[in-house]
């Protein structure tokens, strides 16, 4: 675990939902609950991700003094994401939201009674006195109608915006919702929880302002290849450290064991997602043990020169609590343990040739630029008696395979010089040489011959 309960306010609750590497430090924000009853918002920060200093802000009063790091109290704005918004003005640097729940009891609004109340005691009650799940839908309603934002100038002390961000009508925003800033589109956007069919889905919505977004769409959902169980249950949408490219790490529930674990989504555009496989990047093991739930939460940051880390609870108890006979919610966020998912740098997923193998990257379309004409790198690992050689050859498409795929003349496999081991970013060369400047904004393609190698990444 990365981080554990060691102060007063953290007694019974202790939730990160945001870290941010910056200035050489994460910055992590979190909810915490103590022995006042209340739910707060807090801060820490930390140079390696597990020594966490929690500084003395002297901004909210717990239990008479304002020695703490406590920000504000979660009712004066709870929030879902922070980001930080590089295109603002100084005071409006930091920026986050919140969505804002209504609660209905027997059809009529109810203003006086907040979303923590609303499970710990009206829905808790119900279940201990033996109502079902219908019928409790049928008397107690949470709604989400709109999202709100706020600004500051530090990540520490906020100020409300008036005036939502949207409007929804009857949403329901009952997971992590994540918004940021896309530099490259010069937008915000925002991903929230979505419903189609009664499954669980992710939907999008943003603009060029920090308010009056656009009516959101489906982007992301389960599918036929998916089990038809599965619903998708939140996003953990971040951004590929350093790059442009967009990532989830959205936690999959699976409604017949009632149980969540991780998987990876990729974008390049934040609208079209694909999966580069339907497996676990993250599974519920954790030594010899196994969660029932985990959930993953923004941002992927360097944790040392060599690895990367994200965030992630998990938990003991099943997502469908309300199956026991007592639902004690505080129970459950005691339960819940924080740790790293850790991948070595650029090593999330990988090609991997347990035989011989050959495959083309065409630059333009594939690596998305073209040739810069400095060095080709690779991150790659090779198993023993593994392999792996390059080749740079003629740009070609899949749709003209009758055009010639001839290898340039010096950068052929003949030339190739073999890549083995275990390297992070590996120059290639062909005869010593790797000097790429004579294909400098040329699209090239790139063929590669290995065996027992997985290849994690290529840089051009």
């Amino acid at each position: 675990m990365f981080i554990t309960r060691d102060r007063p306010w953290e007694k019974w609750l202790l939730m990160p939902f945001c870290v941010i590497s910056e200035d050489e430090k994460l910055r992590l924000w979190y909810r915490t609950g103590g022995e006042d009853g209340n739910i707060y918002i807090a801060y820490a920060e930390s140079t390696d991700g597990f020594n966490w200093d929690r500084p003395e802000l002297g901004l909210q009063a717990y239990q008479g003094s304002k020695a703490n790091n406590l920000l504000h109290p979660a009712t004066f704005f709870d929030f879902h994401s922070i980001f930080i918004d590089p295109s603002a003005p100084p005071e409006e640097r930091y920026k986050g939201i919140s969505p804002v729940a209504e609660i209905h009891v027997d059809g009529v609004l109810r203003p006086d009674i907040t979303e923590r109340v609303f499970f710990d005691e009206l829905v808790s009650g119900m279940v201990d006195q033996g109502y079902s799940n219908e019928q409790i839908a049928e008397k107690l309603e949470l709604w989400h109608p709109y999202v709100k934002g706020a600004v500051s100038a530090d990540g520490l002390t906020w100020r409300v915006l008036e005036k939502p961000l949207i409007e929804l009508g009857r949403a329901h925003l009952d997971t992590l919702n994540i918004a940021a800033y896309d530099e490259a589109k010069e937008e915000y956007t925002a991903y929230l929880r979505g419903r189609q069919d009664d499954r669980r889905a992710v939907i999008k919505t943003g603009g060029k302002a920090f308010g009056n977004w656009s009516s959101p769409r489906f982007v992301f959902m389960a599918d036929p290849q998916d089990p038809m169980d599965d619903d998708v249950y939140d996003t953990c949408y971040c951004r590929y450290p350093g790059t442009d490219l967009h990532l989830m790490f959205p936690s999959f529930y699976h409604r017949l064991s009632a149980t969540l674990d991780i998987q990876l989504a990729t974008s390049r555009d934040g609208d079209l997602w694909s999966r580069p496989e339907r497996e676990p990047i993250i599974t519920r093991n954790y030594g010899d043990q196994e969660y029932m739930a985990i959930y993953a939460n923004p941002n992927l940051v360097p944790l040392n020169d060599r690895e990367w880390g994200l965030i992630y609870y998990g938990t003991p108890i099943s997502h469908d609590i309300r199956r026991f006979p007592t639902f004690d919610r505080k129970g459950i966020m005691v339960s819940l343990e924080y740790r790293w998912a850790t991948w070595e740098r650029d090593r999330l997923v990988a090609l991997e040739a347990t035989g011989e193998a050959r495959f083309t990257v065409n630059n333009t379309a594939q690596i998305g630029l073209p040739c810069q004409g400095r060095e080709l790198r690779l991150n790659y690992k090779t198993a023993s008696g593994g392999w792996i050689r390059v080749e740079l050859i003629q740009p070609h498409t899949p749709y003209a395979l009758i055009r010639p795929t001839e290898a340039y003349e010096g950068y052929s496999t003949k030339e190739a010089d073999v890549l083995t081991g275990d390297e992070l970013s590996k120059v290639v060369t062909w005869n010593g040489k790797s000097d790429l400047s004579t294909f400098r904004g040329r699209p090239i393609s790139v063929r590669i011959h290995m065996s027992r190698a997985k290849l994690f990444s290529i840089s051009l």
